[in-house]
This record gives C-alpha cells, structure tokens and sequence, in this order.
C-alpha cells in the first residue's frame, strides 16, 4: 500500500489521466530498457572503436598532438666515469680504476622539424633535441673535474696498429709531438656539450689524409655540437598508422634508406619504431622493437611482467643478456660482429661492437656496469659495478593505447685499450675496456596524462555499468507498473489537488 502510494506519487501527476499515467510509466521504463541494453551492447565497441579512430597519426589529431609536444617530461642522465690511476697502469698486476660520478641530469626538450606528409600514409620528421642543466636532480656539477681516456689519440692508434713499422714510427713521433695523450681531465660540461680544444684534433685536422680521416673540429665532447642541433639525428619517415593501426610509428626510412649500413644483413635492416609512437593493441608476448640514432641498432625489449602505475595495470618490457649479443648465445645476431672479426674473433656476450659507427674507434656498446656481459668485461677493470635495478634498460607501457608510463633507457659506451709496443703512450699498458660515459633516458608518466589515460581506458566499462543501472532501473519502473495495473492503484483523476480520495477497500 505505502510503496504504492510512493511509486505513483513520484512517476504520476494526479491530474493525469490513467491512461497516461501509464504511458508516462511504460514509456520511462522502455527508455530506461533500451538505453541501458545500448549501454550494455553497443556502447563498449563504440567507444573502443571512436578511441582507435583517434589513434592514427594526422594533423591536428589528439596524437598529433602528443607526438609534436611531448606532454610526459623527458631527462637525459648522464654518468661519467672518473680513472682515478692512470699513472699506475703500467705497474704489473694493478688494474685500472674507474668511478660511476654523477648523475649529470639535463630536462629534453624535444620537436620535430620538416614535417611532411605523404600520399602512402608515412611521414617524415628531423627530431631537434635542447637540453638544460637540472642542478637540483643532479649528483654533481657541471664543474666537476673528471679524468677519462683521450678518445682521439685512442681510436687514431688503433687505425695506426697495422701499419708497416717504419710508418708507425713517424706516427709516434708525431702523437708525442701534438698533443696524443692517454688521458685528459676537463670538467664535466667539457667532457659532455660544452668541448674543449684539442691539440692532437687540431693537427689531424691540418693533415687531412686517409691516415687521419675526415676530422671536422679541432675540439672535442662526448655530444660535441649536439646540443640543439637540427640535423644531427637526420631525417626518419614513419608510417602514421592511417590505413593499418598495426603499423603505427613504425620506422620505415631513416636518411631516405631501409638500411643503416652500420651492420650486415638483417643487423642492419631499419623496423621498429622510434620511440615517439609505439603500436597500440599489443598482444601480452609480443615484444618491442626501437631505434635510437645514438644505438646504431635496433633494441628488442621482452616482456617482463606486470605492473600498476598511477592506477593503470601495464606491461613491463626489458633487455635481455643476449640483447647485445654477436652469435654466442643467439646465432641470429653474429651479424652484428664485425666482419674483419668473423667467425672466430667476435665479441663475447653482453656487448655490441660500434666500430663502424664510431668511425673506426674501438668502442663498445653495453648495459650500464656490463650487466649481463661475459665477466671477462668488468673484470679488466676495478671500482664499478652493475647495479641490476637501475642498469636495465626497460620500458612499461600500457599496451592496449601503446602509451609508455616509464621508462628507463640505460646505455654505456666503453673504449677497449691495448698495449702496443711501438707507440710510446701504450706500451706497457694491460688490456682492458675503459667505461667512458652511461647515458640514461628517463620519462615517467605525469598524474595529470595518467588521469586521461584512465578515463580513455575505462570509458568502454563506464557506458557498460551505467547500461546495467538502466536496465536495472527500467525493469524496477516496469514491475512497478505492472504490479499498479494488476492492483488497479492509479490515481483517479481529479479536479482539486487539495482534495483526496481515499483507497479503495
């Protein structure tokens, strides 16, 4: 009775007649019927279709958006390594002892330059890098004297190591003689951007010959010339995922060519993707390709595991001990080895010879410490250790929209340094793979990107849930109604609101 009188006072006027008091109830309940069941079959596809729609790459999109600007805030990292004994290499049985100082932390701004767009769904971009100096997430300054090896006077008697004897005489007299060293100490900003002038560069610049190669500054850093540069990384070509959302951001040309020619064969082939745009929808086995002009190489990245980051459950993708492998442990990659040092003499595991992109200089490529390399590595030198937790390199991605949440992308470089008995500056040295710098990129996902994401990833459960609250609410308004019809509880229509007609016994 009460529940009656509650139901027909809400859902009826009383001036109504009772025909439409029951369409006003039958009519509620069917719209509260079919917007639900559109909530609860329709509405899920739609979304998870209308979100892929707004995937692809195109002008003005909401990915375009991102891509251009960058919202997640990126930090180049860099450690430097400190050789605290130079002078008693030579003494027998002491190793050389470097020390991981820094972090030297730098915020990236990154755009993209001579955008153009084509007609088969890919377009091209120069990607132009600016980095500023962050003090306050730094472990050190700028003005920190670090002492490293000369890399100049290195990589030149390493091309100098076969010539014929009486040639390498005249090459040792002339690096004694113009500034050849096995180490120098600058600050860090030296060592990094900023350069310094270099006595042996300057020379060999004068020179100009097949002996010393295209040298094209007389000063030297790490990341000489790289700071805000245009041009540096070249031009790279993507496919905008238009026609298949499958091959969004995938690398296509890089400098107009499928291949990088820094490696043989499939070592040297371009895929993947530039770490701009990853593909969306990824299956849980499915592994992540990228490409880095600083790598020369493509990196594959397993998964991992899982993990929840600002509320939002992702995939967790890492390099593995046979990423940096030359055919020890994966016979597919021996065409990363060099083929000079084919078959029999190819790096051990846990590291790529660079050789061919470093202009002939013997460098190497590793995870930070020589994580997951052969021991024979780390064990030419003393002071540094790999630290498994922030050595990796990994990135943690949502993989239904391919939004990366965190990322860490640690590489080191390292110098190999042999004795040699008729260069004055190596003789008597042992061995031994010198660490020169770890470069860390490091993005984690804002609060703010991590809300929108979540929105977008719980919008298909949202429509569904409400659909279930309809149906809900449309099966209780058409009970109800059904049960006032059999009970014959409508109100009577009357003139006078103010008067009321008592129920029926």
């Amino acid at each position: 009775m009460i529940f009656t009188k509650i139901f027909t006072k809400v859902m009826c006027c009383r001036c109504c007649s009772q025909t439409q008091q029951k369409i006003w109830v039958f009519g509620i309940s069917t719209m509260f019927l079919i917007c639900g069941l559109l909530g609860v079959l329709w509405w899920p596809d739609f979304v998870e279709r209308a979100t892929f729609r707004m995937l692809p790459l195109k002008p003005g999109g909401r990915t375009y958006e991102f891509w251009t600007v960058p919202p997640v805030p990126v930090y180049l990292a860099m450690y430097l390594y400190n050789w605290t004994n130079p002078e008693q290499v030579r003494v027998k049985g002491v190793k050389p002892n470097f020390e991981r100082v820094g972090p030297y932390v730098f915020r990236e701004d990154k755009v993209k330059n001579n955008i153009t767009w084509y007609a088969n769904n890919t377009v091209s971009f120069m990607p132009q890098r600016t980095w500023y100096f962050e003090p306050s997430m730094s472990g050190g300054t700028l003005e920190d004297n670090v002492t490293c090896p000369h890399l100049p006077t290195i990589a030149a008697s390493h091309m100098a190591r076969d010539f014929p004897k009486l040639i390498k005489i005249f090459f040792n007299m002339a690096l004694n003689s113009n500034g050849g060293s096995l180490y120098q100490t600058h600050t860090a900003n030296e060592w990094i951007f900023q350069g310094f002038y270099d006595e042996f560069l300057d020379y060999a610049m004068k020179l100009n010959n097949s002996m010393t190669g295209n040298i094209k500054d007389n000063h030297f850093a790490w990341l000489l010339n790289r700071n805000g540069s245009k041009d540096f990384e070249g031009l790279f070509t993507i496919n905008t995922g238009v026609e298949d959302l499958r091959e969004m951001g995938e690398l296509k040309f890089w400098n107009g060519k499928n291949h990088t020619g820094f490696f043989e064969g499939e070592c040297g082939r371009l895929n993947g993707s530039t770490a701009d745009l990853f593909v969306p929808n990824r299956g849980p086995e499915e592994w992540i390709t990228i490409y880095m002009k600083d790598t020369c190489r493509i990196i594959n990245l397993e998964p991992s595991g899982t993990e929840v980051i600002e509320g939002i459950e992702a995939i967790r993708y890492e390099t593995k001990p046979d990423t940096y492998d030359s055919g020890e442990l994966n016979p597919d990659m021996k065409c990363y080895c060099p083929p000079e040092l084919q078959p029999n003499n190819c790096p051990k595991h846990g590291v790529t010879d660079i050789r061919t992109c470093s202009e002939g200089a013997p460098m190497f490529m590793s995870h930070p410490g020589f994580l997951y390399a052969d021991p024979m590595y780390a064990n030419t030198t003393t002071g540094t250790k790999a630290d498994p937790a922030k050595d990796v390199f990994y990135i943690t991605m949502e993989p239904k929209l391919g939004v990366p949440l965190d990322v860490n992308a640690a590489i080191q470089i390292s110098l190999f340094i042999e004795a040699d008995r008729d260069i004055t500056l190596l003789k008597g040295l042992p061995s031994f793979y010198a660490p020169l710098f770890t470069i860390n990129s490091i993005a984690k996902i804002t609060p703010e990107i991590a809300s929108q994401v979540r929105l977008a990833l719980n919008l298909p459960s949202i429509g569904f849930y409400v659909g279930i609250g309809l149906l809900s609410c449309g099966c209780f308004v058409l009970a109800a109604g059904f049960y006032v019809c059999l009970t014959k509880k409508w109100y009577e229509p009357i003139e006078d609101e103010r008067t009321i007609i008592p129920d029926k016994q």
